[in-house]
């Protein structure tokens, strides 16, 4: 009965977006994943809604699995993607390149990310305008040069609904304002390089561009300001404008995510 789950299971990822999924990989190596995936609402909803994205629609893609993914579908997906190969992920199309800016504030140590952090603008529409983002640092218990992220934001799903999520990150400085963040989500192993380009008066807002890969040739970048408060004050958007200019950033492109009566 297992490997009779694990076929249809695969039968429904022929048609998801990946790229050519290897079914008797998954089915020598993630059969009890698949089956679980199978009989799990969320994770089948994630797969089925995946399938109606086509070709390369990563906000469509990025949309279902924000809407329906759950420890099911992460524990399939780590099987079959990052312990096997048996599924393979497609590069953005066109690919992301990523154009790191190389002015960043070099007396910037990791201690003055401590604390709690509302992301106020944020460039890549795909994954820095959720509502509600509410970012957390706080040094290891084990490794005080470590720092533990705590990251919540709530997302708009494919049904209509709000749905509130959570991810978790380790980052450890790299050298003055470079910052090097690791994870696992969705099942994937992912890195990430931070960068700070700009620090508000007296530590209020930062203006940071980050570019991440999934795997060697799967890149994406994007760009936040984080504020130590909901919303900036006159002062301080008059300071981050000129930030944005002298670095080249275009202010036009930043969304605004909600940022008040979020809720816990």
């Amino acid at each position: 009965m297992k490997w009779t789950f694990a076929l249809c299971f695969c039968l429904i990822l022929e048609y998801v977006q990946c790229s050519n999924p290897n079914i008797l990989c998954i089915m020598e190596h993630c059969g009890m994943q698949s089956t679980k995936c199978l009989a799990d609402e969320g994770c089948r909803s994630a797969m089925v809604c995946i399938t109606g994205c086509g070709t390369n629609n990563q906000t469509c893609l990025f949309d279902c699995i924000y809407s329906y993914e759950d420890d099911v579908f992460d524990e399939f997906m780590k099987c079959a993607s990052t312990d096997h190969q048996c599924i393979s992920n497609d590069p953005p199309n066109p690919p992301v390149v990523c154009h790191p800016p190389q002015q960043v504030m070099s007396n910037f140590t990791i201690d003055l990310l401590k604390g709690s952090w509302y992301i106020v603008k944020g460039l890549n529409p795909i994954y820095d305008c959720f509502d509600c983002q509410i970012t957390t640092y706080q040094p290891s218990s084990m490794d005080k040069t470590v720092y533990n992220v705590f990251e919540k934001f709530d997302v708009k799903t494919v049904q209509g609904g709000i749905r509130h999520r959570s991810v978790n990150e380790t980052v450890v400085q790299a050298s003055g304002g470079i910052f090097n963040y690791t994870s696992t989500q969705m099942g994937h192993d992912t890195h990430s390089e931070w960068r700070i380009v700009h620090v508000g008066n007296g530590n209020a807002f930062l203006l940071v561009y980050y570019c991440g890969s999934i795997t060697a040739d799967y890149f994406y970048e994007g760009s936040v300001v984080y504020s130590r408060t909901p919303t900036l004050t006159t002062d301080q958007l008059v300071e981050l404008v000129d930030a944005f200019k002298q670095h080249g950033f275009d202010y036009s492109k930043y969304c605004t995510p909600k940022t008040q009566n979020c809720g816990s």
